[in-house]
C-alpha cells in the first residue's frame, strides 16, 4: 500500500544521494474487529482538534493519516505535501489496478 510506496521512494532518494530536504511519513492503520474497535457514527477528536464522525469503515485509516498530514504541516517547514494511499476501493474500481487516482486543489 501506500506506506510501502513511500518506503520505496525514500530508499531511493537516500541510495541516490539526493540533495533534497525530504520527510517520509509511514502512515499505518489496523481496521480491527473487536468491541475496542471504531464503531459506525463514533465522533472521534483529531489531532487538529476537529472532531469527525466515523461515517465509513474506511474511517480508522482516513483519520490517522489526517492526523500525519497535521503532524508535517506543524513539524515541519513543508513546501509541498503530498500523500499516497491505498484507502478508496472506489478508486479501483473506476481507474482498475493500472492507473492512479489523484485528489489535488491545482
Amino acid at each position: 500500500g501506500g506506506a510501502c510506496a513511500v518506503f520505496g521512494a525514500m530508499h531511493a532518494v537516500a541510495a541516490r544521494g539526493l540533495k533534497a530536504n525530504v520527510v517520509g511519513v509511514l502512515v499505518l492503520a489496523e481496521n480491527a474487529i473487536s468491541a475496542e474497535a471504531c464503531k459506525p457514527h463514533e465522533i472521534l477528536k483529531s489531532y487538529k482538534g476537529l472532531t469527525v464522525q466515523n461515517m465509513n469503515t474506511d474511517f480508522e485509516g482516513r483519520l490517522v493519516l489526517a492526523d500525519a498530514m497535521t503532524y508535517c504541516q506543524k513539524e515541519y517547514d513543508v513546501d509541498e505535501l503530498f500523500t499516497v494511499a491505498t484507502l478508496t476501493g472506489s478508486i479501483i474500481m473506476a481507474l482498475g489496478c493500472y492507473a492512479a487516482g489523484m485528489f489535488t486543489t491545482s
